[in-house]
Formats: structure tokens, sequence, C-alpha cells
């Protein structure tokens, strides 16, 4: 079976871009982690965390309109 793949794919680049979309999706780091094989979630989130900008925005909006201080953020 082919997959009609570009010749310069790489399977790094396709597991760089499940971690990504896993995290931006929500789901739990230690999770993630362990199915990619990191040694641990800490050394995942130093290599991904970058892309992480925005849950972290999403996160602080949240906690601030739990406490009524949506007009900080």
């Amino acid at each position: 079976m082919r997959l009609n793949l570009p010749e310069d794919f790489r399977i790094h680049d396709w597991r760089h871009s499940k971690v990504t979309n896993d995290l931006e999706a929500g789901e739990n780091p230690v999770e993630v982690s362990a199915n990619v094989r990191h040694h641990s979630p800490g050394y995942m989130m130093a290599r991904y965390g970058h892309s992480r900008k925005n849950g972290a925005r999403k996160l602080a909006a949240s906690g601030a309109n739990r406490f009524g201080l949506s007009s900080l953020v």
C-alpha cells in the first residue's frame, strides 16, 4: 500500500505535529509524553511548550472570569 507522501516527509515531523496537536487540544501532558515515549513530561514541555501560549492565555482568562476579573485580561 502506498501513502503518496511527499518525498521530504519524515516520521519525526508527524510525531512533532501529533504532540503539538494533542497539547493544543488540552490533552494531559503526562499522557502525551508517555504516548510518544519521551523520558519525562518536563522534557516534552521544554521542547513543545512554546506552542502552548494560546492555551496559557485561555487558562488565564478562564481563571480571571471565575474571580470576576475578566476586565484585566
